[in-house]
Order: structure tokens, then sequence, then C-alpha cells
């Protein structure tokens, strides 16, 4: 008999509200679509880093690093002392760097080569050692290359001028003009930027790696890209029985400074570290959608019980109980779930793949630039995203559910007006102890780097705010200015006199409103800020790159060329090193060392945004050196202005006081500015990566660009101005947030939505109100001017409580949320102009969607509605 009843109540409900029953379905489809596809873009992303990892340690127990391959590096005598270790039973050194080839073009006056648009990955190994370990770096010889050229094919791998590339590394390759002898790939490395030949010996089939790559004989790795003695890595195979966790932590005190050992594991982690505050604050927000469809779920399921309480009534008297008839109702709201979350799944993986080819697997973000993963099925996470849209349907149908089953069947055999479903109104003690909550959650830390306590006070702050609606509404209705006709005196009169339904017609305004408040708060106050930061930051004219990396750095030399320009005013060197400040944590990324000119001892330059800082003098008592941290450094490492600290630099533990905290919102995981001077002290490298010029008053930048062209090291370098520099950042930025407007935009609509089954199920309820009105000679537009005043009322007061929420949350994002999930601080800027026009086109659509949504109240015979039995 049950199976019947649901599915005879499920049919009657589809029959009964078509368009709401799908626009129910659509909001959760909605909710799981979005979480879904954020959670299996940024899954494939982190799988695909991870693989590429996985794939190039090969099968190492451990891996041997100094911060990251591009900017780190150490002596390679800690090979040896590696290599006489018992417990080892086999060490690779590998040298990994980025170049991007080139070709020669030749012209009239002189030389010219053209750069790939995309790098390509340099692995240099030691082929004997690594083809135990990295199998597949061992390549395929090309014989008619190596018959050409009169190489022995036995020995190709072995020769320190000839590599291997992967298909992707000739699908680069391809891009440029053919070079000038077959089979030969160019770069450009070194301080002194010379063109080297490298000639392809063969090939490499890694299929677990899908990036460009070139495989060549360590040696030459170091003699090509200047890294002689230098190494990336050291990846380790342990003896058979050898416990790998001892072995590290003994290993890594005979190791300089400044080295970590990780296992792949805590190299996954790492990788996944880079981007988890992100992708937890995208997932979070995506589920906003989820909530409010959730809402809508209970908005038509409220309009639908309403319309079937003769029914239920029915049922009742046949002698279904009331435990059976709640579950009914709740599998109604299951059904709605299940087929929205089969529908959000199966579009959340195309999104997923659209977004995937269109933005890539950082959405914009840039965490994940350079990689082009492929959307990988997760069953599990399929599964629960669709269960989560069951439990949003669930949700949403309770509370209408409980009443119905409540009512007695004498009431509901009766045609009466009936608001009670929305009637019954929370205690005040409880939104006062969400609020309450909501505080103490606040001052919690956060839990593995994600600020869990500050998530909890949003819904909280939230949840607490729709509580106190009911209680709320009057009270602004008092205050609110209004017109003295009858009408809108009646309407009124009709919310003070009814604040359940009234706050079950503006909760889904609440909801959404405030949260898209938040979320425009926080964007506009974010972008505010970063523009700030860039203006302070970007304070030359001109800025020379030769690329990322050790293999792309600069010889010094670079910079006085430059300076000796016609119009140039000043050139700013700067050199960037990848330290491990923390050894024992290697799943915690390493920080970036900016090395650059500083004014005077103690002073850091005008770009600078310090926060906090110790004095001049004090910092001139101490002996020495000063160092200048970012916030994040400051809140993962625990260092504090005036603090003594240590920095590994090169193997040697180099005592620093720390002068003061910079906001830097370009390394989310922490940077380090120090003196060049004091760099050079104790490293003696001169080499540089990026070079500000600054021009004098007057000169045209176009005439300084092409003096500065007709040098020969001009050819290799990257110019771009300050304008641009910005105008790209704040791009990426937009595109990083592109997701968060789609989900502001959703979440409002699936909230008008509900806010239109709402009006819907009132004026249902209220029926035989407005059949008496038109007995008593009120037209039919008088009635509809009635609903409009009401929706405009609620709307009115939706946006002012959802407004003032809205700028709570927004201060939870922007003062705790941003700062313990990406260490950064931000000022708050408020968009008035926006939040009141949003505002007002809000009491725009709740008005229009109350007079649409009571059409049939006005479409109904009055005498119709007032004959029925009370």
């Amino acid at each position: 008999m049950l199976t019947r009843l649901l599915t005879s109540l499920f049919i009657a409900s589809v029959r009964a509200n078509p368009g709401r029953t799908a626009l129910s379905v659509a909001g959760i489809a909605l909710g799981v679509t979005l979480g879904l596809a954020v959670h299996v873009i940024n899954e494939s992303a982190i799988g695909e880093m991870q693989q590429a990892s996985r794939t190039l340690g090969g099968d190492a127990d451990l891996s041997i690093r100094a911060g990251r391959e591009s900017l780190g590096g150490f002596d390679q005598s800690v090979f040896e002392t590696v290599l006489t270790d018992p417990a080892v039973a086999v060490a690779s050194p590998v040298l990994e760097t980025d170049a991007a080839p080139v070709a020669e073009l030749m012209a009239t006056d002189a030389n010219r080569i053209q750069r790939a648009k995309k790098s390509i990955k340099f692995i240099g190994i030691d082929v004997l050692r690594a083809a135990r370990l990295q199998p597949g770096f061992v390549g395929e010889v090309d014989n008619t290359v190596s018959e050409n050229s009169g190489d022995d094919v036995r020995f190709a791998a072995l020769q320190p001028d000839q590599v291997f590339l992967n298909r992707a590394a000739r699908d680069v390759l391809a891009t440029l003009p053919a070079p000038a002898t077959a089979g030969t790939l160019m770069v450009v490395a070194g301080p002194e930027r010379k063109l080297q030949r490298l000639r392809i010996a063969g090939s490499i089939e890694l299929a677990q790696y899908r990036e460009p790559l070139a495989v060549i004989d360590i040696a030459g790795a170091q003699t090509v890209f200047n890294q002689l003695g230098r190494l990336s890595r050291i990846d380790l195979r342990l003896r058979p029985g050898i416990d790998v966790n001892a072995f590290r932590k003994r290993l890594g005190k005979r190791l300089p400074v400044g080295l970590v050992v990780a296992t792949p594991e805590q190299t996954d982690q790492q990788s996944a570290a880079v981007s988890r505050a992100y992708r937890i604050n995208l997932t979070v927000l995506s589920l906003v959608a989820l909530f409010t469809g959730g809402f809508l779920v209970f908005s038509t399921q409220s309009l639908s019980v309403l319309r079937r309480r003769a029914q239920f009534a029915l049922y009742r008297t046949l002698g279904v109980t009331r435990a059976e008839l709640l579950r009914a109702l709740l599998a109604e709201g299951a059904a709605l779930g299940a087929i929205g979350g089969l529908l959000g799944a199966g579009a959340g993986l195309g999104i997923a793949q659209l977004a995937l080819t269109q933005l890539g697997g950082d959405l914009g973000s840039g965490f994940f630039a350079g990689i082009a993963p492929q959307v990988r099925l997760q069953p599990l996470a399929i599964s629960f995203f669709a269960m989560l849209g069951v439990a949003a349907g669930v949700v949403g149908a309770w509370l209408p559910a409980r009443h119905a089953v409540a009512e007695p069947p004498a009431h509901g055999l009766k045609a009466r007006d009936d608001n009670s479903a929305a009637a019954r109104l929370p205690p005040a003690w409880v939104g006062m102890m969400l609020l309450a909550m909501a505080a103490l959650l606040l001052v919690l830390p956060t839990f593995d780097e994600i600020p869990w306590g500050a998530y909890a006070a949003i819904a909280c702050l939230l949840f607490g705010a729709i509580a106190l609606a009911p209680i709320v509404c009057p009270r602004l209705l008092a205050i609110l200015p209004l017109p003295k006709t009858t009408v809108a005196q009646l309407a009124a009169r009709h919310i003070e006199k009814s604040p359940g339904p009234s706050a079950a017609a503006i909760t889904g305004i609440i909801a959404s409103f405030s949260l898209m408040i938040a979320m425009l708060v926080m964007v506009v106050s974010f972008r505010a800020s970063l523009e700030q930061w860039l203006v302070g930051v970007l304070q030359a004219d001109l800025y020379a790159r030769a690329g990322s990396g050790e293999a792309n750095a600069l010889d010094a030399s670079t910079g006085a060329a430059l300076k000796a320009i016609a119009g140039v005013e000043s050139v700013s060197v700067q050199r960037y090193r990848s330290l491990v400040l923390k050894p024992d944590r290697p799943d915690l990324p390493p920080v970036t060392l900016i090395v650059r000119p500083l004014n005077d001892r103690g002073a850091v330059l005008q770009s600078l945004t310090l926060l906090r800082r110790v004095d001049n003098t004090v910092l001139a008592q101490q002996a020495l050196p000063s160092i200048w941290i970012s916030e994040a450094v400051a809140d993962l490492y625990g260092f504090a202005p005036g603090m003594k600290v240590s920095l590994p630099v090169e193997g040697v533990a180099r005592d620093v006081i720390v002068g003061g905290i910079w906001r830097d919102y370009a390394r989310s995981y922490g940077a380090i500015v120090m003196d060049r001077g004091d760099y050079l002290r104790w490293t003696g490298d001169t080499r540089i990566n990026d070079i500000a010029i600054t021009l004098k008053p007057g000169a045209k930048k176009s005439e300084v660009l092409a003096a500065m062209h007709t040098l020969p090291i001009a050819a290799n370098l990257d110019f771009t101005d300050a304008g641009e520099i910005r105008k790209v950042s704040l791009s990426v930025f937009d595109r990083s947030f592109a997701v968060t407007y789609a989900l502001e935009v959703a979440a409002i609509l699936v909230g008008l939505a509900g806010i239109s089954a709402t009006f819907s199920a009132q004026a249902w309820s209220r029926r035989r109100e407005f059949g008496m009105l038109r007995h008593l000679g009120v037209t039919r537009g008088e009635i509809a001017r009635l609903l409009g005043i009401e929706g405009a009322l609620l709307g009115a007061l939706g946006a002012t409580i959802g407004l003032l929420l809205g700028i709570a949350i927004a201060l939870i994002l922007i003062f705790v949320v941003n700062r313990q999930s990406f260490h950064w601080s931000m000022e708050l800027h408020m968009p008035w102009a926006a939040l009141a026009t949003l505002s007002l086109a809000l009491v725009v659509l709740t008005t229009l969607a109350a007079i649409i949504s009571g059409r049939f109240a006005l479409s109904r015979h009055a005498v119709l509605a007032v004959k029925e039995d009370d």
C-alpha cells in the first residue's frame, strides 16, 4: 500500500505543480552541477600534477630537494654523501629546468631568434642510474639520425649534446620555423644567453606524462644551462627492509640545511596544498546554489501540501498512519532531489570538461598554469554530490511534511484559509544562540590550514538571521515610509499580523541576497586592494625578463647594458631563489627569496606595502642583515618583526633579523625580501632574473624600447610596461572569479524562483480572503496592487536584512577567511552604488514575482472561493 501511496502522491504533486517541480529539480541540479564541476576540475588538475611528479620520480622511495626545481638547486657534493650510505640501493641525480626552444631567423643586420610560446621541461639524468628508477627516461634511439651523424647509437644517451623528446615536445618544435639543420633543438640558456644547439637523438614515450619533455645526459644539461656542479634533486630507492620514515629523519640530519627529504606521498600533498584553500572556498561557494535549491523544494512542497490538504485528510481517514504519510512526503522530496542530483552529476561532468578545455585546470587562478588535465571520473565524488541533491530534497520537504501529518483529518477535510504551515516560528533564543555561536566560532584556529571555524560561523550567522527574521520584520516594517492608501495599509497589516508566512517568503531573499552581497563586497575589496598593491609594486616604467627558472637567469651586466641606453634613468635588478624553512614539513610548499637592492640598510623599496615594521634606529643597532617577510611567512612560520631567525641559503644557515611584514598577493605560501648586497656577500651569485627600468622625465617609451632592441641581448628578453602587467594581473583576477560571478547569479535566480513559489503558496492559502475582498467591491487591479505592495515590502525587508547580513558575512570573508586561507590581508571597499542598485532591483523583482505568482487569485471566481465549506 505504501508503494502505491508514494507513487500516487508523487504523480499528483508533479501534475499539480509541473513548472515549480521543474524549478525545484533545476535548482538542486544547479547546485550539484556547480559543486561537482568545481571538484572534478580541481581534482583532475591535481591528479595531473601528481601523476607527472610520480612519473618523473619513477620508483623512488624518497627524493631530496631544495625547494622548487625551477628556483632551487644544491651542490652535487650531496650526491656523494648519499651514495655512500649503506641503506641506499640506487641514487639517481637529476637536474631539472624549463626552457623555450628557439629558431634562428636571418635578418639583414643581425641574427635574430624566435622563441616558442611554450617551454619544454629538460631532465638531465645519469642514464645508467636512472634506468633502475625511471626506465621510461631511457629513450629509443633514432637510427637514421645517429647514422647520419656518424655516432654509435649504443652511446647516444651518454652524449652531452643529444636529447630525447616526447611527442608533446615535438609538437612545440613544430610551431617554430624550420631550423637550419634538421633534427636540431636550439635553446638560449645561461647568464650570457648563448645559443645552444642540441641534436635530437630519438624519442621517449611516457604515457603518463603529457607535457613537453626532453631528456639529456646530466653532464650535458649542467653545461648547456650553466649549472655546473648543481643538482635539482636526488631520487633514492632504499634496500629491502629499510624503514623509509626512520631513514628519512636520519638522512635529514646529515644533509646541509635547506634540503628536504620527502616521500612521493608528501610530494603529492605539497602539490595539493598549493591550491587547497582556493578549491575549498570555491566548493563551499558552489554549494550555496544547492542550499537555495533546497529552499526551492521547501517552497514547492509547501504549496503542494496546501493544495492537497483534503487529499491527505482522506488518506488519513482511510487508515494511512502519520508515519506512512510522513515517509511518503519525504520520499517526494527525495525523488526530486534524486532527479536533480542525477541531472546535476551529468551536467557537472560536462561543464568540467568544457572548463578544462577553455579555462584550464586552474579556472583562471594560475595555480595549475601550464598543464592540460583531462577529466577524471570519480565514482565516489559523483555519488556524494548526487546524494547531496537527495539530502537537499529531503531537508526541503521536511517542514511541509511535518505540518501535513500534524494536522487533524477533520481540519483537512474543510476548505479554509491556512497559513499555519509557515506560522510556527522558532523561538527567539534559537536565533540569538546561533549568533552567539557565530561569534565564538570566529576565534577558533584553522584546522589543516582551512578556516572551518569561519565557515561554520557564516552558517550560524545565516541561519540565526533567518530564525530572527519573523521578529525583526515587524520592527523594520514600522519604520518604513508607507503610502496612506487603503491597499498599502492592508498589505502592511497582513505582513505585520502574519510574521511566520512573511518570514517564510523572505527566507530565500535573505539567504541568496546576503551571500551575493557578501561575495560582491569581498571581490570588490580584493580587487581594489590588488590594484593598489600593483600600483605600489610596479613603480618602474618597463620590466625585462628572459624567462623563469635558473636556466634563464641573466648576467648582471645585462642591467648595466640597459642602463646605458639614452633615456633610462635607472635600473633595479632582482634575483629569485626557493627556500625550505621547515625541512620537517615536506608537505609545506617552499617560500620565495627575493633579492633586490634596497635604498639603505634597514629600509625597503617604496614598492613594498609595509604593514608592521621595526624602527630604523633599532635595525641599525643590529649586527645582522635584515629581511622583510610577507604575511604568509609570519602566519606559517611564526616570524615577527624584530625576531632573529635563520635562513638556509646555499646549504648554510644565515642569521638575520626580521625588519617588518609586507603584503604580497603573488605568493600565498610566503616570500622574503633581502638586500642584494647581503646576498652577494653570502653567495657571490651575481645572476639576476628580472630588471625594472625607470625612464628619465620626458623620455619616450617607444624610442627607448627601439634602442633596447638593437642590443644583442635584447633578442632574448621580453619587455613589458607596468600598465600591461597590471592589465594582465587584473584579467587573471577576473578570470579566477568568473566562476564566483556565475555562482552569485545562479544563487539569486534560484532564490527568486523560491520566492515566487512561496508567494504562490500564500496566495493559494488566502484564496477565500481574496474572494471576500472581491465581494466587498475590491477590483482585480486593487488585489494585484495589494500583492505587489506586499511583494515590494517583503522585498525591502529582505533586502535590508540581507544587506546587513551580507556585509557581516563579507567582513568574515575579508578579515578571517581570506587571511586564514591565503595568508594575505586587504582593505574594506564598499561598493555603495552597486549595493543600492541591487537592493532596488531586488524590490522590483519581488514585486513582479508576487503579482505573477498570485495571478490565479485574480482569475479564480470570487463566488466559488467564498462558497467553499468552512
